[in-house]
């Protein structure tokens, strides 16, 4: 068996000063609804701050009501050297599907990556998506 060797590189990014503040969530937090109203896959998303953690519920697209895939945790990230929160990850594992949502947000529109992973034996294929949102 080959052994496989992993090494730690450090990039300029990587030298950001440590804060003893916490991130400020606002710019994500609130009601987002999809531009596109005709979507199949996500439709809304809020965002809540809870003890300075970051909450994400999600409705996915189903007639004639959304499906509430239930809240979770997600790991905000600033932009550059800001400590203003300009993004976000969150990970849902949903009975055999696996979903990592990737966001960024600028001037007031939401951007979300979709990566979804079926393990559910229904041979599936695993997709990603990229659709976008507003207050």
């Amino acid at each position: 068996m080959k052994q496989i060797t992993q090494y730690t590189c450090h990039m300029k990014a990587d030298q950001r000063p440590s804060v003893k503040e916490p991130l400020d969530l606002s710019p994500l937090v609130g009601d987002w609804v999809n531009t596109k109203p005709d979507s199949s896959y996500l439709v809304r998303l809020v965002l809540t701050e809870q003890d300075g953690r970051l909450l994400l519920r999600v409705f996915g697209a189903n007639e004639p009501d959304p499906i509430d895939w239930g809240e979770v945790e997600a790991v905000p990230y600033a932009a550059g050297t800001s400590t203003v929160a300009r993004g976000f990850h969150a990970f849902y594992n949903q009975e055999g599907i696996e979903r990592h949502l990737v966001a960024n947000e600028k001037q007031e529109i939401l951007v979300i990556q979709s990566y979804t992973r079926y393990l559910d034996g229904s041979d599936r294929t695993s997709h990603i998506g990229r659709e976008f949102y507003h207050r």
